[in-house]
């Protein structure tokens, strides 16, 4: 049976919820696929599938590339007490988290390798009539089977 991009998907989501979200952590909720609204939560990270590759290999198994996309929301402003500058320092501080999960565990159940698929992108977007940062970042992950 082929490889499910899924299991990959929520493995990543779980590592990254047990790294960010907690006292003291920077990620109030990881979710494992797109919300349509966050319910004022921020800052939030989502895991949503972006793709697969499955290129036939003989008499060796299966091998699948599948491609993630894991998506940093930081509220903007909330005229009072955050601010933007608050809110570019809380993803920074995201993205870097996330570059050392990845990095901390290139092999894991279920992938044999994991890493960013190309450069981040920053655009500003409203999720539910809330302005967020939302930084997007291509993940590609190396599967057998």
């Amino acid at each position: 049976m082929a490889s499910n991009r899924e299991t990959a998907r929520d493995a990543l989501a779980t590592l990254i919820s047990t790294a960010m979200v907690g006292t003291g952590k920077p990620v109030q909720a990881v979710y494992n696929y797109r919300p349509a609204d966050f319910g004022g939560q921020s800052p939030v990270v989502t895991v949503s599938s972006s793709g697969s590759q499955r290129p036939r290999m003989t008499f060796t198994g299966g091998q699948a590339r599948f491609f993630l996309q894991v998506d940093l929301f930081v509220l903007y402003n909330d005229q009072a007490s955050w601010t933007e500058d608050l809110a570019e320092d809380r993803l920074d501080l995201i993205e870097s988290t996330l570059a050392g999960i990845l990095d901390a565990n290139q092999r894991y159940t279920p992938w044999e390798a994991i890493g960013y698929a190309d450069r981040s992108q920053r655009v500003d977007v409203v999720v539910g009539g809330v302005e967020y940062m939302r930084e997007s970042v291509p993940i590609a992950v190396e599967v057998f089977g």
